[in-house]
């Protein structure tokens, strides 16, 4: 096995916990729906996420494959950036489900420390994209992306309204779908050898 294979089984280890995580809180909430209040940004948070931690994974997987020069730096780095989005699971499924709960209660009193988390995720996601020096092939809207999620994140952060939450979510999901829609190309399957 190459050095990167061996790293990439731990990396692989976060993003299934985090992974695991967000499963075992959907499913719990399932048994607890009768003590539950619902709420759709909560849910759309973790649709976002669970599809970031595929992503995150995949590009891990392929996009750092053929790095050969790897320490414990660079290593710790590209983990660091799998332990935010565990965190981001976390934060969004508490350990222990208070019942009733109330998501909507949840996240409200969550949003600073899932903004807080998601911004220093993506100014990692920035990171890893100039370590393994992909900007000049990356489409025009990257890094516009990147500071509008940063900035919409910033304002959520600040703001309890609805009508502000719901909205980033959802800018969120549609620029993720978009995203990940002009990147496509780049995230196909590796065929047989």
């Amino acid at each position: 096995m190459s050095s990167f294979e061996f790293l990439s089984v731990l990396i692989s280890v976060v993003v299934g916990l985090g992974i695991t995580h967000l499963l075992t809180g959907v499913g719990r909430l399932l048994h607890h729906r009768g003590a539950l209040r619902f709420d759709w940004i909560h849910l759309g948070w973790t649709v976002f996420v669970f599809l970031f931690l595929v992503i995150y994974w995949w590009t891990v997987v392929f996009g750092w494959r053929e790095w050969e020069a790897w320490n414990i730096l660079l290593f710790l780095f590209v983990l660091t950036y799998g332990v935010l989005l565990y965190l981001l699971c976390v934060v969004l499924y508490p350990v222990e489900l208070p019942r009733p709960l109330d998501l909507r209660e949840h996240f409200l009193g969550m949003r600073r420390w899932f903004f807080g988390i998601w911004i220093l995720t993506v100014v990692t996601e920035l990171g890893d994209t100039g370590l393994k020096a992909h900007f000049d092939d990356l489409a025009a809207p990257y890094l516009p992306l990147m500071v509008s999620w940063i900035a919409s994140s910033a304002v959520a952060w600040h703001s309890e309204r609805r009508s502000v939450q719901g909205f980033v979510v959802l800018y969120h999901l549609v620029t993720f779908a978009a995203w990940v829609g002009i990147q496509l190309s780049d995230l196909q399957w590796a065929g047989p050898g």
